[in-house]
């Protein structure tokens, strides 16, 4: 399914920041990072010349939890 979505920003942007934010919103969706996490985070990765590198996600696929009394 394809899913179109739309940001409302103020300032004009070139078609190559348009194009960086759309790889970043299409992977964070792919990775879960966007709405999949619970309990965790998920740190967007840059180089030095800005350019989008990946996305590091920091959770806990289980861990044992204290039973309460």
């Amino acid at each position: 399914m394809k899913i179109h979505l739309y940001l409302d920003i103020e300032e004009e942007k070139t078609p190559q920041q348009i194009e960086k934010y759309t790889e970043i919103f299409n992977d964070l969706l792919k990775t879960g990072a966007l709405d999949g996490l619970k309990g965790g985070s998920a740190n967007i990765h840059f180089d030095h010349n800005s350019m989008f590198q990946g996305i590091q996600l920091d959770y806990w696929p289980w861990r044992r939890r204290k039973k309460v009394d």
